[in-house]
Order: C-alpha cells, then structure tokens, then sequence
C-alpha cells in the first residue's frame, strides 16, 4: 500500500506540468502585449515625422510665396512706375503654374482716393477696358482697387477692379500688413476666382506698396507712404495639393483658420469627410498643431488613415504569440516528460531547440522590412559605429553598405559645418533623445547634398541605449529652387545686377562702416541720355540688350568691393565703398562717363549714347542713405540741364533751387 508522502509526490508530478504550462503562457501573453505595444510605438514615431514633415512644408512653402511677393514689391521699388506690361511679363518669368501650384496669381491693389476715383477709371477704360469700374460702386471715402491680376485671364478676371478694402476680413489682413511693414494672411474667405464654380475655401497674402521715395520706419509714415498691395490669392485645396501631393496619402489633413475648431472655420479636409462623423475617434493616430503663418494662426489637426494604420507589424506579435504558445506546450510536455522518462524529456529537448532556432530565424527575416522604405535609414552602435543601412541610403549616398559597416558616420562628412554645430546636434540628441534638422553631407561621388535629418536614441527596457537611428532625405533640388527664388528678390531680371532692395541694405551697410571708421565712401546717380530714342527706334528688345551692356561696363569700372545697380528703367547707382577724396569719386565717374560714351555693336546696329552723373559723399553730403542718394539724384539732375554728358559733384543749394 502506497504511503501518503508517496501519494502527495504522485499528485504533484501530475500537476507540474500543467503549472509549467500556465506560467509559459503567461510569459507569452507578457511577451505578446510588449510586441504589440512596440509595434504601435512605430508605427506612432513614423506618424509624428511624417505629421512633423507635413507642417515643415506648408511652412516652407508659405515662406518661399511671401519671397515672391517681395519680389513683387522689388520691383515696385526700383522701377518707380510699372506698367501693366511690365507686371505681366514679371509674373509671366514667374511661371506659377509650374512652380508654385496653389497660387491663383499676383495681383497689385491700387489705393484710390475718392477725389481721383473718376479719373482713374477713366484712364483703365482709356487702356482698352470700356467696362471697367470700382466694385461695389456704393459711395466711400476711400477705395482700393484690383488694378493689376497675372494671369489676367479665366476666372481672375472676376476679380478686376474689385475693392478688397469693402471687406472685413480682407481690410483686418491689408491693414496689418499696412502697419507692420510685413506680410500678413487673411482669415478664410470665398475667392472671387472660386464663385459659382468648387467653392473651395481661400486666403490671401497681402505685402504692402509704398513709395520708395518717402520713409516708413514708423506706422504713421507707413500710413502715409502706402501706395497700394501686392497680394496673392490661394484656393486652399489647390495649394495642400500643391504642398502635399501624393508624399501624404495615408493621412487626413484638416487645415482651420485660427484657434477654433469647427465646419466655420474648416479650410481644407484631404478626405472630405465631414467633422460630424466624429474623425478623432474612429483614427488609431492623431496629432493637433498651431502652425503661424504670417502673423496669422492656422489650427493642424492630422489623423491616420486605415492605410496607414495597415503598415503596422501585426505580424512579430502573431509569431510570438504562436511561438510561444507552441513553447509552452512544449516546456510542458518536457516537464512531463523529465518527470516520466530521461530518455524521452531529451528527444524532445533537441526537437524543441530545433523549431525555436527556425522561429528566430523567421524573426530576423521580418526585420528586414525596413528595406523598403524611401527614406535612408542608418543605425549605429552606442559608440557611434555604423552597423546597419538600408538601400536608400546607398541610393542617397553611393556607398554600399559594405562600405561603411563599422565605420564612423564621419566618412558622409561634407565639411560645410563647424565643431560647434555637432556639439549643439549631439547636446540636443543627449539631453531630448532626438534631433531634426538640415545638414550638409557629401556623396562616394565628392558631390555634396542637402539632407532632412531626424536623428532618434533607442533604449532598452531598463533604459540602457542600444542604438542610433537616422532617417534622412535629399532635399539639394529645393534648396537651389529656394535659393533662385532669393535671388529674384534682390536682382534686377534683365541686367542681374542688385535691386534697389539689395543697393539700399548695401549703402546703409557702408555708411555705418565709413562712421565707425571715421572714413568717406561716395555714391554716383547715373541716368543714360538718348535711351529713349533706342527703344523707340530699335525696339524694346534693343534696348534690354542696351541695358546689358551698360551693366556690364558699370561693373567693369568699379572695383570688387564696389556696387553696381539697376534702380529704375536707364537709371543706375554705383557705391564706392571707401575713398580717399572727392578727386576718387569724380575720377570713377569720368571713367563711367567715358566708357558709356563708346559705341555699342549691338544687333548689326551702332548705337550713341551718354550719360548724365551725380556724386554725392558721405558725410559731407548726408548723414544717411536716403538723403545721400537724393543728394546725388539731385547733383545729376543739374548734370542734365546743364546739356547732358557730364559729372557733378552735390554742391549746397542745389536742393533748394531745384525746388
């Protein structure tokens, strides 16, 4: 007869093995809900940089659209008086369509007082426009009117003569911008262009006109000197298209104006699916941001789109939890087996190594989904050794992993950025555990590139960091294309010499230096005489070629430190940045007068010319920019009423007696 203790033990090792099995599943279910926590975790990154991106570009964007309405005001600026022809032909180089999708066009409000209203639309009828007028046509004591739109055709014509002034959100953006001397964003509106056709919600961007010649550091001189606005019209779907394209397809966009959030305020929806449906809950992913946009709020919510939501891993988890499970049922019948029988416990020991090794071996094979991403992955040990790249980044980069496997990232250096910099990047790395930014890195090729960077700390679950993990992309192409865009704000179209914008900053810079260091710098005004006659006579594309050659002589006789520039239509400035005495100043300008006055070979044609030069110096002839050049304005004006081809010099009185 068997003993208690002998059937306590029995009872026991019939429970064991299933004891081990509940523990082994439990471990499971643990091991499962962190894969699947982990996955979301992902999958959530991934949402957040492409949420982070996506603002990135409407931001961007937006800055490279208020580029080119100073553009616009540039050439306000240096030409004085612009024709609709010319407004055409500018915007025409522009080629919105092309390269600014969204944009409905660049348009010119004209200020009006009540007084001219008559007369100004009696001289736009006079240009070939019998219909046109001020709308609305009620009585007010000042008007504005949409005096100039490019292209000036389809549904822009809608907008022709139309006083933006009359409407309230309009007025409150015209007025900030009036103000403040910058750009500024209206509330959400219906577009003249968009009535009665999509209804699409829009805004406009509005940069004031003032005269060049009259000051405007103050709101009260500002008020005083505007002249008008340049302004751009936005369709709001048109422009996220623009903006977004088809990089953003798995996830909605909803754009609001301001703070609020409701249909009221809704501008843009990528999906078209009504607020009512209650989108935030039904989404897996979303995120809410407060984007300024030229002083104007705009309210970003983004949510996760079921195709986005399809990229999550679901299938570790499911390996775990089949591994496990099968693991478990495994450790249980080893128990079993330990318990019942040496020999059988070990067969199924090897068997159960054998399917845990081909179930790893199926793991590591899913991690290399990562090869199929856009964006260049680069992951790096603790001490910053590459140990892992993907194939874009071999695409981005010219090295094949092979390449750069156990190497410092260093080998992708361009040079272009001081020690400071990366100490500022890994600072910020350490102390956040990410960093996002723009970075110059060169290719196998030597070419350098500009790159989108976002650089992430991975840790354990103890909090121990594992890896680095680099996600970057090449945005060289939109850099040149931000940098041209630059570059038409500050020089004149036809000769490539500086603006008036870029002149004035350069004289201002240069009189500060000459009064820091006690010193004397020049200005000389010059107008060409008998340039009228060539255009008249040769045509107008003669006379741009005419223009090119005067600026190329103009650079030709000044030194590197000097500058050249273009202010209205056959008028030049040249700035000596530092002279000795007024005999350095009048031997340049006779040397200017000189080569101006030799013949120009130009389209089988041998053109005369002269030119008319005023020299003002600082700081005998004023203490600032604005009085320096209406000094030498005015010293070649007597230049040309004295019988043209000459130089003079600003003499006390001039002013004066012009007046």
């Amino acid at each position: 007869m068997l003993s208690a203790r002998t059937l306590k033990w029995n009872r026991l090792t019939l429970l064991l093995p299933w004891v081990v099995l509940a523990v082994a599943l439990a471990v499971t279910y643990q091991l499962w809900q962190s894969a699947k926590l982990n996955a979301a975790q992902v999958l959530q990154t991934k949402f957040d940089a492409l949420v982070r991106e996506a603002n990135g570009h409407i931001q961007e964007r937006m800055a490279v659209y208020e580029q080119v309405l100073r553009g616009t005001d540039g050439l306000f600026a240096h030409a004085g008086v612009v024709t609709r022809e010319e407004f055409r032909d500018y915007v025409a180089r522009l080629r919105l369509e092309e390269n600014y999708p969204g944009i409905q066009g660049i348009c010119f409000s004209l200020i009006v007082p009540k007084a001219a209203k008559d007369r100004h639309i009696a001289a736009v009828r006079k240009e070939g426009f019998p219909a046109y007028t001020i709308t609305p046509q009620d009585e007010r004591d000042i008007y504005t009117t949409a005096l100039y739109l490019e292209p000036f055709s389809g549904r822009n014509l809608r907008a022709f003569g139309f006083d933006n002034y009359t409407d309230p959100v309009r007025r409150a953006a015209m007025e900030q911008a009036r103000d403040s001397g910058n750009t500024a964003l209206s509330g959400k509106v219906m577009l003249l262009h968009e009535e009665n056709d999509t209804h699409q919600a829009g805004f406009r961007m509005y940069l004031p006109v003032y005269r060049h010649d009259a000051p405007h550091g103050t709101v009260a001189e500002r008020r005083s000197a505007i002249v008008g606005w340049a302004y751009a019209p936005f369709a709001m779907d048109d422009l996220m298209a623009g903006i977004l394209g088809e990089h953003f397809t798995d996830i909605d966009t909803e754009i609001f104006d301001g703070e609020e959030i409701s249909d009221k305020t809704l501008m843009h929806d990528t999906d078209h699916i009504p607020l009512a449906l209650i989108k935030p809950a039904s989404a897996q992913f979303k995120a809410i941001d407060r984007l300024e946009i030229a002083g104007h709020v705009w309210t970003v919510a983004n949510y996760s789109l079921p195709g986005f939501e399809a990229q999550m891993d679901r299938e570790k988890p499911q390996l775990i939890a089949i591994g496990g499970f099968g693991a478990s049922v495994l450790l249980a019948l080893l128990t079993w087996l330990l318990v019942h029988g040496r020999a059988l416990a070990l067969q199924a020991a090897r068997r159960m190594n054998r399917e845990l090794i081909e179930r790893e071996m199926g793991l590591r094979l899913a991690a290399t989904v990562f090869k199929t991403v856009d964006e260049a992955v680069m992951v790096t040990s603790p001490d910053n050794r590459i140990i892992a790249v993907n194939p874009s980044f071999t695409r981005i980069t010219g090295y094949s992993p092979e390449e750069v496997i156990d190497k410092n990232p260093k080998v992708l250096s361009s040079g272009k950025h001081p020690p400071e910099f990366f100490k500022e990047l890994w600072g910020t790395l350490a102390d956040t555990g990410a960093w996002k930014g723009e970075l110059w890195n060169r290719r196998k090729s030597g070419e350098v590139y500009a790159g989108w960077f976002s650089f992430n700390r991975v840790y354990d679950e103890k909090g121990g960091l594992t890896h680095h993990v680099a996600v970057f992309s090449d945005i060289t192409e939109r850099k040149i294309e931000e940098e041209r865009i630059r570059h038409l704000a500050h020089y004149d179209l036809l000769t490539g010499l500086p603006n008036r914008t870029l002149f004035t900053d350069r004289l201002r810079q240069a009189i500060a230096k000459a009064r820091r260091d006690k010193g004397r710098t020049a200005l000389l005004f010059i107008d060409l005489d008998k340039f009228k006659p060539v255009n008249d006579t040769f045509g107008h594309e003669v006379g741009d070629l005419l223009l090119k050659e005067v600026a190329k002589r103009l650079q030709y006789c000044v030194r590197g430190s000097d500058t050249a520039s273009r202010i209205g239509g056959d008028e030049f400035v040249v700035l000596l940045l530092t002279i000795e005495e007024e005999q350095d100043a009048l031997m340049v300008a006779e040397k200017i007068r000189h080569a101006l006055n030799q013949p120009f070979e130009l389209a089988g044609n041998s053109l005369h010319i002269s030119s008319s030069i005023g020299v003002a110096i600082y700081p005998e002839h004023g203490y600032d920019e604005e009085k320096l050049l209406r000094n030498a304005d005015t010293a070649m004006y007597y230049s040309k009423k004295g019988g043209c081809n000459s130089v003079k010099l600003y003499q006390p009185g001039m002013l004066e007696n012009r007046e």
